[in-house]
């Protein structure tokens, strides 16, 4: 296996139900396996690794390390040959086409470009040029949902960068008891603060009963 680096310290925690009996299937980082997997999220408490999405997981806690090759020049070799192959380009940090000579030159060379991306190409560089391409091919009905989905990805990194909560971007849960309490949620998806009718127990952190405390602590 690559050496493998954890994101962030809550990747090593063990994954937590918490003690309320709702159902939310979530994500965490098993260590043992060195992967994100699903598990089963009671709706309150618990701890920091717990993800609403599979990428979110990774993108938190899978740090793997390029081979040192990656950063090297490219290089044709000493001989005449004229073979395309594929290199690793450290300052536009994308795989990109050369000719090879057929001798020498170093492991930066390719013969394909799946096999470069593979080894040296970040996950988030292959999902932007992902999204690019279907930026294109979309209609404009379509690239709206490509918009608003870019616009929670950014979102989503501006959350990380200020260190909002992760709790702020579980979705509302009114709980399991029959009361109708007015509490305040943080809507991930439009990046406000809502009202909504709290039963009274259960439920998760997402959950203020003014929308200043909601704004003050998920909306930094």
């Amino acid at each position: 296996l690559p050496p493998l680096k954890l994101g962030h310290s809550v990747c090593a925690l063990k994954a937590d139900e918490g003690p309320c009996k709702a159902i939310h299937m979530r994500y965490y980082f098993n260590l043992q396996s060195r992967e994100c997997e699903i598990f089963e999220y009671g709706g309150c408490y618990g701890n920091e690794n717990n993800f609403l999405t599979l990428e979110e997981c990774q993108e938190t806690c899978v740090v793997t390390e390029k081979p040192k090759f990656c950063f090297h020049e490219k290089d044709p070799g000493i001989c005449r040959g004229y073979f395309s192959r594929y290199f690793y380009n450290k300052e536009t940090k994308i795989c990109e086409k050369f000719k090879y000579g057929g001798c020498l030159g170093n492991q930066n060379n390719f013969k394909s470009l799946e096999e470069c991306q593979a080894t040296c190409q970040s996950s988030c560089k292959l999902l932007l040029l992902l999204l690019l391409f279907l930026a294109v091919l979309l209609s404009k009905k379509n690239a709206v949902f490509l918009r608003y989905f870019t616009k929670i990805k950014k979102r989503q990194l501006r959350h990380r960068s200020r260190n909002i909560p992760s709790f702020c971007m579980t979705p509302m849960d009114r709980g399991l008891c029959r009361a109708r309490e007015r509490r305040f949620f943080y809507n991930y998806a439009t990046g406000k603060c809502q009202p909504f009718h709290y039963s009274g127990c259960g439920g998760n952190e997402n959950n203020f009963t003014s929308r200043k405390s909601c704004l003050s602590i998920c909306k930094k």
